[in-house]
């Protein structure tokens, strides 16, 4: 993604992993061959000093023929507690996809401090640590858990109800008319 005309870039808030860990949050590498996520320690000693956008990661589950995955892990960032669903706060999910291996930053309050400092209406962006070029975001609006979440729900949010009634008041189950 270029750089918009009049933006400007702007460096993340973070940029080693011992930064992701002491602001509270998680880090997983994903498998994209395999599904496997697998949390890391941010805070251990081998990763604390490194930029979290050139580290790479491979994959060393042992796959249904015996041989190991091997497949670059994407780093994958988020809070370690996601915020309240009916929440003010806009989302943003930050990711770079000119970076090898990929990275993404999810759930992120762009309007909280010290997401805030890009103006998104003058097409300001942030900057990769990785590759030095302006980050790609999704922008959503307030919280929200998506259908099937384990969240709970308010009566009529997902629709109708499983065994509803017809439009007459009559049930159209067979067993409910006995």
């Amino acid at each position: 993604m270029a750089k918009a005309k009049g933006g400007k870039l702007h460096p993340l808030p973070f940029t080693t992993f011992g930064e992701i860990a002491a602001l509270g949050l998680k880090a997983t590498v994903d498998c994209s061959r395999c599904y496997e996520h697998r949390p890391i320690d941010a805070a251990a000693e081998h990763l604390r000093d490194r930029c979290f956008a050139t580290t790479r990661f491979r994959c060393t589950r042992i796959r249904y023929t015996g041989n190991v995955c091997g497949c670059l892990g994407s780093v994958e960032i988020e809070p370690a507690v996601l915020l309240p669903v009916g929440g003010e706060d806009t989302l943003a999910f930050l990711y770079c996809s000119t970076c090898l291996p990929s990275w993404e930053i999810n759930h992120v309050p762009i309007d909280r401090p010290p997401w805030s400092v890009v103006n998104r209406e003058g097409n300001d962006r942030f900057k990769c640590p990785g590759c030095g070029k302006a980050v790609a975001w999704r922008i959503h609006g307030a919280t929200w858990r998506p259908i099937g979440s384990t969240a709970k729900r308010e009566r009529g949010t997902d629709g109708p109800e499983k065994y509803d009634a017809g439009r007459d008041g009559r049930s159209d189950d067979v067993d409910a008319q006995q």
